[in-house]
């Protein structure tokens, strides 16, 4: 009598474990708008230790609104290619843990230093930024692109490294629950 619920457990459990492990493919996730906007250095106020002058500067912030399709999304990479100055810069982050809805973030952000190089340290403008796009990978796997333009990338060089995810920037502990979480080390 005991061997029918307890092969009835096992036989649930493997039901259970197969669904959660249902591979993530396109239509998993649905990229929306793609939003370029300058923003300013935020501003913070230490109580002790010696106040230390600087400037303010301008950062390029890319954000992108996503959707997810499935239950659960152990993780996914978005990669950023922003075309400034004739120039393609790249970067990608990796966002774990995320559920299944709407109204999901991403961001990535270009420093005022990089600005200032790139632009030979003319003032930075929404025009410099010539187009975005972002891909959902997983996996190697394409799960889907989204762009400011919808032309395709052009055939320039590529500068890597130029592109910083939040936690590497001084936006890090502002709008944490805005932001999916990323992941710090493989």
């Amino acid at each position: 009598m005991k061997i029918l619920p307890i092969t009835a457990c096992i036989v649930l459990g493997f039901a259970l474990h197969a669904s959660a492990q249902v591979p993530i493919g396109p239509g998993a996730i649905k990229l929306g708008k793609v939003k370029p906007e300058i923003v300013k250095t935020p501003d913070f106020t230490i109580k002790s230790g010696p106040e230390k002058r600087s400037k303010i500067g301008e950062w390029l912030e890319i954000e992108v609104e996503f959707e997810t399709k499935a239950e659960e999304i152990d993780e996914i990479t978005l990669k950023y290619t922003i075309m400034f100055e004739n120039k393609l810069l790249d970067g990608e982050v990796t966002h774990v843990n995320i559920p299944k809805g709407r109204e999901h973030y991403s961001v990535m952000y270009i420093s005022p230093r990089t600005l200032e190089k790139l632009t030979g340290g003319k003032v930075v403008t929404a025009s410099n930024v010539q187009n975005v796009w972002v891909t959902a990978t997983k996996q190697g796997q394409t799960l889907d692109l989204a762009a400011v333009k919808n032309v395709a990338i052009p055939n320039l060089p590529h500068f890597p490294g130029m592109v910083l995810n939040k936690m590497e920037t001084p936006f890090a502990p502002l709008y944490f629950d805005r932001y999916e979480a990323i992941r710090t080390s493989k």
